[in-house]
C-alpha cells in the first residue's frame, strides 16, 4: 500500500486531469482510466517518503511532479485528413491505409522516440463519438488535457516553412486556437514530419524561438507573452474574442464550445441549438464568472434569442475593431447580470439630440445618424448602423436617444460622483417618448431602454481628463 496523500493525488490525476482514454504505444491499444491506473499503480507504489523530500517547493509539489512524470503523455494537434482512424477502427485492431492513418503512425513514432512517452491522445481515435456523455466531457475538458500533456505535437499538413504559416488552415480553425494556447510544450512539424525548428519546445523563451513566435503573433494577433504563458479565465474578454473572430468550425456551435477552456467556463454541449444560442450561453457564463467590462466592449449584430436582450453579441466577430485606447480611470468592475428583463447594468445615461432629419413617409434614418450631446459639450457625433428609428407611421417623432457610457469610475468620498476619462466608450440607447419615465430622463431605474445595433464602436473625447458628471445620470437599465 502506497502513501495516502500520494495515492489520492494519483487518483485525482488519473480520473480528473487526463483524457478518458489514451493509446498505449507498446501494445497500440486504447486504455481507459481504470486500466491506466492499474498499469501505473506499481510505479506509484514504489515512491517513498525519501523520494518526496527533494523538491524545494514542498511535498505537494513533489507528489504532483512524480505523478506527472510517471503518467506523461503526448497529444496531437492537427487538421483532419481523409480516412482518419476512428475509435471503432482501433478497438477492432484494424490498420488501414490513407493520409489519416499515416499521420497517426508518424505522431506515435515522434512522441515515443523523441519525447519518450508511451501514452498518446488524438481526437480522431481516442473519443467514442457515439457516446454523447463522453463527447460532452471531452469537449469541456479538452483545454485541460492539452495543458497537462508532456508534449503537444502540432502537425501542419500544408506547411514546408515558417513563412507558409500564413496559408496553413491550422491557423484558421476554431479548435486549434486552444490547442495553440493550452500546451506548455509544443513542437511544430511540417507536412513531411520534419520539425520546423531545432528546439524541443517552440514556446520556450529562447532567442532561437523568436522567428517562429513572431510569425505566429503576426498570423494570429496573439502576443508572444500569451503564446508562452497563457492563463485561462474570464478576463480580457474583448481581446481574446478577437483571436477567435476569423476562425471557422465545421459545426456552427463549436465557435462557442471551442472557447470554453480559454475563458475557463463550462456550458452544456447541445448540438443543434445553433451558433447564436451557443454563443449567447457562452457570454452569459463569462458574465456569471467575472465582472470584467471587456465582455461589454462589442458592436454589431446582437444575438436574436427570444428578444430577451439586445446587449449580447451574436459572434466573436462583434469584438473586432474594439478601441484599445479607451480606459477607465480606476480598475473598477461593473455589476451586471442577465434577468428575464434583459441585461441589468448601471450606465451613465446621458441624453443626446438627433441632428439628422428624416422626411415622411420615411420613418427611420439608414446607414448613419448624427447626434449632439449638450450635457458633455459634444458636437456632431456620427454613428453608423443599419437604421435608427425616428418617426411613427403617423409622422410623430416618438423616439428618444441617450448614450450609455460604460467606462466611468466613481469618486470615493461623500460626493461619490461619477467621473469620465478623456476617451469614453458608450452604447447608443433608445426608447419611446411618452413612456411613464420619459419626463425624467435620468431616473435611477429605467426599464424601457434598448441598445441600438451599431456597425461601429461608439467612442468620443471629452475636453477635460477627468470629467466629473452628476450622480443622477447613473442609471440602472435593463437592455
Amino acid at each position: 500500500m502506497g502513501l495516502r496523500d500520494l495515492e489520492d493525488a494519483f487518483n485525482r490525476y488519473v480520473f480528473d486531469e487526463v483524457p478518458v482514454r489514451m493509446l498505449y504505444l507498446p501494445q497500440m491499444k486504447l486504455l481507459e482510466r481504470d486500466a491506466l491506473k492499474r498499469l501505473y499503480q506499481p510505479h506509484i507504489d514504489e515512491i517513498t517518503d525519501e523520494d518526496l523530500r527533494d523538491n524545494p517547493l514542498g511535498r505537494s509539489a513533489a507528489i504532483e511532479e512524480r505523478v506527472r512524470r510517471h503518467l506523461k503523455y503526448g497529444i496531437l494537434s492537427h487538421r483532419w485528413l481523409s480516412l482518419e482512424p476512428s475509435f471503432q477502427d482501433i478497438m477492432r485492431g484494424e490498420t488501414l491505409e490513407g493520409s489519416g492513418w499515416e499521420k497517426l503512425r508518424k505522431f506515435c513514432e515522434v512522441a515515443n522516440k523523441v519525447y519518450g512517452v508511451e501514452l498518446v491522445w488524438s481526437d480522431t481515435c481516442c473519443i467514442n463519438k457515439t457516446s454523447s456523455s463522453e463527447l460532452d466531457e471531452s469537449l469541456r475538458c479538452m483545454f485541460r488535457w492539452y495543458r497537462n500533456a508532456s508534449i503537444c505535437i502540432a502537425y501542419l499538413a500544408e506547411t514546408s516553412s515558417i513563412e507558409e504559416f500564413y496559408n496553413d488552415e491550422w491557423f484558421t480553425r476554431g479548435w486549434t486556437l486552444q490547442e495553440l494556447l493550452a500546451p506548455r510544450i509544443i513542437r511544430f512539424f511540417r507536412k513531411d514530419w520534419v520539425p520546423l525548428t531545432n528546439n524541443r519546445n517552440d514556446k520556450a523563451d529562447h532567442a532561437t524561438n523568436r522567428p517562429i513566435l513572431d510569425v505566429i503573433t503576426k498570423v494570429t494577433g496573439i502576443s508572444p507573452q500569451d503564446l508562452q504563458a497563457f492563463i485561462p479565465g474570464p478576463f480580457q474578454v474583448d481581446a481574446r474574442m478577437v483571436w477567435a473572430a476569423s476562425r471557422r468550425t465545421t459545426r456552427s456551435e463549436d465557435v462557442a464550445y471551442s472557447l470554453m477552456g480559454i475563458f475557463d467556463v463550462s456550458i452544456p454541449i447541445a448540438y443543434g441549438e445553433g451558433a447564436q444560442r451557443a454563443f449567447f450561453r457562452l457570454v452569459e457564463a463569462i458574465m456569471q464568472a467575472s465582472n470584467d467590462t471587456g465582455v461589454l466592449n462589442w458592436a454589431g449584430k446582437p444575438a436574436q434569442i427570444h428578444g430577451l436582450s439586445t446587449a449580447f453579441p451574436s459572434a466573436p466577430a462583434c469584438y473586432v475593431g474594439r478601441p484599445d485606447n479607451v480606459r477607465s480611470l480606476a480598475d473598477e468592475k461593473r455589476e451586471f447580470s442577465l434577468t428575464n428583463r434583459g441585461l441589468r447594468i448601471q450606465l451613465l445615461v446621458i441624453p443626446v439630440d438627433l441632428v439628422t432629419t428624416v422626411t415622411p413617409p420615411m420613418t427611420f434614418i439608414q446607414d448613419r445618424a448624427t447626434f449632439r450631446c449638450k450635457a458633455l459639450k459634444i458636437g456632431n457625433l456620427t454613428i453608423e448602423g443599419p437604421f435608427f428609428p425616428v418617426l411613427e407611421r403617423t409622422g410623430t417623432n416618438r423616439y428618444a436617444y441617450s448614450l450609455g457610457v460604460i467606462n466611468y469610475a466613481m469618486i470615493q468620498g461623500e460626493s461619490k460622483n461619477p467621473i469620465l476619462p478623456k476617451s469614453c466608450l458608450a452604447y447608443l440607447l433608445t426608447r419611446l417618448k411618452g413612456t411613464r419615465s420619459f419626463a425624467k430622463m435620468a431616473l435611477s431605474v429605467c426599464h424601457d431602454w434598448e441598445k441600438v445595433e451599431t456597425k461601429t464602436f461608439i467612442t468620443f473625447n471629452l475636453p477635460q481628463d477627468p470629467t466629473v458628471v452628476k450622480r443622477n445620470l447613473l442609471t440602472t437599465v435593463w437592455i
